[in-house]
């Protein structure tokens, strides 16, 4: 089994974490034990907000469901959380309150000075709550003054917890790998992801480890773009203008600087960029994901297999310019497999079984199990059913209630990749689900439609349709476990 720790650095980060929990929740990592670790200033980031929502989702879904006998949650997740690189020094609010500007003009005026002509007045004093503002020169400043020792003495102890594990996986079989993703055209991302690769490459050598760790990263190049926020008299926020010159810089660092830290570089952008609404930082910052992301999460496989003696450097290209297919992705048909049997899956579950399993609570199982046949190898239908789960049980109406929560955010999640496209949608056919998670479309009678360019024999259509999967479950059902949980890999299993 290979170990992953994956780093969110920044919203771009966190949500390149989002997309690798899904991809991990169908499997698609392969045999693996995946930490997460995000990485942001801004402890409101609407975009860390969602992906901590989704981390805390899967970690519940993978305890209840990974006993089952598919590959649907049945590898282990453990969640370091969030680490803030402003630390105990939230408290100062801004750049000069960090440093101590005033002290430093008593003390040291050279420096002071230095500050000065490095940084305007309008940039030693934003208010830093919500980041570093799409500014990489400030968020470089204040992640230049971590080492490792700052990092172990960080709240809640999450760095040296990671290193603790990391260290006993090195001696054992299997790949280990610490995979960062950031952005390099705005703050966090930009001044983060070359620092902290710098520290992980120096401790591990500190220790000597470091040729049984792969340290890789995706790097996120311009992939969005927003109109001028409206933020009162702040001036100092990100501003689409400057993504380029930040982009330089950045790869430029990274050429000159951190030359033999990385293993692997994943470069990843887009030249039609998506345009998200206006904000600086703050639960406001909550954009839609992009197949940026998901391609930099589908980097982490890539970057387990290979351990090349110098830093190697990958991109990857598209075979249309109106859209993505699915042979445009590494290992297509693989992801195009899981991915469409996720789709599928989550959908038969959130719009019809979930609404089932309701009716059956309501109705009782006995009454129920008359018009569904399928209900009485999972579920209690009367005295009789000796060593089954009751429907209306606390602990199947948990699971239950669970699953409906990944199905929703997955569902969601893949709309989002769908429409990020000026052309139409690509990969999946979701237009139609309602926006919010409380409502219900009308139900589809067959799956396929669902999956964009899905070539089906006749008997696989078929197959796909919800009374044929019902029929197959009644058939089959009693090969799996009981309750809530055997059901949903009886499904999985099937689509």
């Amino acid at each position: 089994m290979k170990k992953v720790y994956a780093i969110g650095i920044g919203g771009s980060g966190a949500k390149c974490v989002e997309s690798l929990l899904f991809l991990h929740s169908l499997g698609l990592l392969g045999e693996t034990r995946l930490g997460t670790l995000l990485v942001d200033a801004d402890a409101s980031n609407g975009n860390g907000q969602r992906t901590g929502i989704v981390l805390k989702t899967v970690a519940q879904c993978q305890s209840a469901f990974q006993r089952g006998k598919t590959a649907f949650m049945r590898y282990p997740l453990q969640d370091y959380e969030t680490w803030n690189p402003l630390g105990d020094a939230t408290h100062a609010g801004n750049l000069g309150g960090i440093f101590n500007k005033q002290a430093l003009g008593a003390q040291a005026p050279a420096l002071a000075k230095v500050m000065d002509v490095l940084y305007g007045p309008a940039e030693q004093s934003a208010d830093l709550d919500v980041g570093f503002r799409g500014r990489p020169p400030i968020g470089s400043a204040v992640m230049s003054r971590l080492d490792w020792e700052g990092l172990n003495r960080a709240q809640g102890g999450q760095w040296q917890k990671l290193l603790d594990n990391l260290l006993l996986e090195t001696s054992s079989p299997g790949a280990v790998v610490v995979h960062l993703f950031g952005s390099v055209f705005g703050g966090t991302g930009a001044a983060g992801t070359p620092t902290l690769a710098s520290l992980i490459d120096r401790k591990l050598r500190e220790e000597d480890c470091r040729g049984q760790v792969r340290l890789n990263a995706s790097l996120l190049l311009p992939y969005f773009g927003f109109e001028r926020p409206d933020d009162g008299d702040q001036t100092v926020f990100a501003e689409t203008r400057f993504f380029a010159l930040n982009t330089q810089a950045a790869l430029q660092y990274f050429a000159e600087q951190a030359e033999g830290v990385l293993d692997n570089v994943y470069l990843l952008g887009h030249q039609d960029k998506e345009n998200y609404p206006s904000c600086t930082g703050g639960a406001e910052q909550k954009n839609g994901a992009h197949f940026a992301e998901l391609y930099s999460a589908l980097a982490v496989n890539h970057g387990a297999e290979r351990k090349a003696p110098e830093t190697q450097v990958f991109y990857i290209s598209r075979g249309r310019f109106d859209r993505l297919t699915w042979s445009d992705l590494p290992q297509g048909e693989t992801v195009k497999t899981a991915l469409a049997k996720g789709v599928r899956f989550a959908y038969a579950w959130r719009y019809n079984f979930s609404l089932e399993l309701a009716e059956a609570r309501r109705l009782g199982g006995k009454r129920f199990f008359k018009g569904a046949p399928w209900f009485r190898h999972f579920f209690a239908i009367g005295a009789g059913s000796s060593g089954l789960p009751t429907v209306e049980g606390e602990t199947q109406v948990q699971q239950a209630q669970l699953l409906d929560q990944w199905c929703g955010a997955f569902l969601n999640w893949c709309r989002q990749i769908a429409k990020a496209n000026t052309q139409s949608e690509q990969f999946f056919h979701l237009q139609d689900l309602a926006d919010s998670e409380s409502e219900y479309r009308e139900e589809l009678e067959e799956l396929a439609p669902l999956i964009l360019d899905l070539e089906q024999s006749e008997d696989r259509r078929r197959g796909d349709h919800l009374d044929n999967l019902k029929f197959q479950l009644d058939n089959q059902g009693r090969r799996y476990d009981p309750g809530v949980s055997g059901l949903a890999h009886a499904l999985f299993d099937l689509l």
